[in-house]
């Protein structure tokens, strides 16, 4: 996730962000209920940031199989660091790293993107560096922000909003998730408030 303007957004944000992300990050719970992952599932979630949706990824687990957070921000991280010995878990590996030329080393059941996407400089390579982890029969979610398309006149005032966030709700993400993703669905929420797509590989 390269982008300087990111990173230094992050180092602020990071201290505020669990205190007022729970107001605009709608269907995290939703969207970790279509990983379909259970005990012993191996989890990436690419843009972790503080580590907010890993007890959504914990209920499924059952307190084992792994999770690996991955962020390009040391801030949130950092954060995140806190949260995961706070509650002890004992099956989270936070890793800082660029998501489009991220290489891991090993497969995994589900990979989850939830608001970061859309933030992600050279999102597309993000996208394919994703497909080469996922495990056969694993699949990836992808939640993010839409293009209000069903909002009228308050459309362009919400896409605005965003990009002075650097939420980019307008570029081909649905195009190049069926492109990488053949096997895809794509369902949206609130007159486009955000898509939440799902992809599988045999």
């Amino acid at each position: 996730m390269a982008g300087t303007g990111v990173q230094k957004f992050y180092r602020y944000h990071a201290y505020v962000y669990d205190g007022t992300r729970w107001m605009i990050l709608h269907g995290r719970r939703r969207a970790v209920a279509q990983l379909r992952v259970g005990p012993d599932s191996r989890v990436l979630e690419v843009g972790c940031g503080t580590g907010l949706n890993f007890s959504y990824i914990q209920e499924p687990l059952q307190g084992s199989g792994q999770i690996t957070g991955l962020d390009f921000s040391a801030d949130m991280l950092r954060v995140a660091e806190r949260r995961v010995a706070s509650q002890g878990w004992d099956n989270v590996e936070l890793v800082e790293g660029d998501a489009t030329t991220m290489q891991l080393g090993r497969k995994f059941d589900g990979i989850l993107f939830a608001y970061s996407l859309t933030m992600i400089p050279g999102w597309p390579e993000a996208l394919r560096r994703a497909r080469e982890h996922l495990a056969p029969g694993g699949r990836l979610v992808v939640l993010d922000f839409g293009a209000f398309r069903g909002w009228g006149p308050l459309a362009p005032v919400m896409r605005t909003w965003l990009r002075l966030n650097h939420v980019d709700t307008l570029a081909g993400y649905e195009e190049e998730l069926r492109a990488v993703f053949p096997n895809l669905t794509i369902s949206r929420w609130l007159g486009g408030y955000n898509f939440t797509a799902v992809g599988t590989v045999e």
